[in-house]
Order: structure tokens, then sequence, then C-alpha cells
């Protein structure tokens, strides 16, 4: 299990990392409430979970996005 990561502030103290919501992440990956919803329900989207509050870290959103990116394979399959 990974630590939840602090950022620091200029005066040095730590601050609690921002975390999303699910609009606030879908609007992030550019789809739907109900497709984040199933990504969460299928564990395919990594999430934070308070009770029935559900969170998202923008660089699990970042990880997600980079993770499933498809390549290019140019024309005809020949690379460019």
């Amino acid at each position: 299990m990974t630590a939840i990561k602090q950022h620091q502030t200029r005066s040095g103290a730590a601050e609690a990392p921002h975390l999303l919501k699910i609009q606030e992440a879908a609007a992030v990956l550019g789809v739907g409430k109900r497709t984040i919803q199933e990504l969460t329900a299928a564990r395919k989207l990594a999430f934070i979970k308070f009770g029935r509050n559900i969170r998202f870290d923008p660089a699990d959103l970042a990880a997600f996005a980079e993770k499933n990116r498809v390549q290019a394979i140019g024309w005809k399959g020949g690379a460019k």
C-alpha cells in the first residue's frame, strides 16, 4: 500500500494533496461520470475511499491515462 504524498508549501509546511471528486475526475479524463464509476467498480482506476466518499489523486489519473495510451504505428504498419 502506498503512502499519501504530501506537498510542500513555500513555508516548508506539509500540505495534503488535493483529491478530486468523481465529476472532477471525469472532466480531467474527458469522460462521463458513469465511465469513472464503471472503471472504479472494475478496479481499473485507482481511488481513495472514505466511507461512502470516493476521491481520486490527480497523479493516479495521469498514470491511468499513460498506461492506456496506444502508440501510433504509422501508415500500413511502417514507423513514422
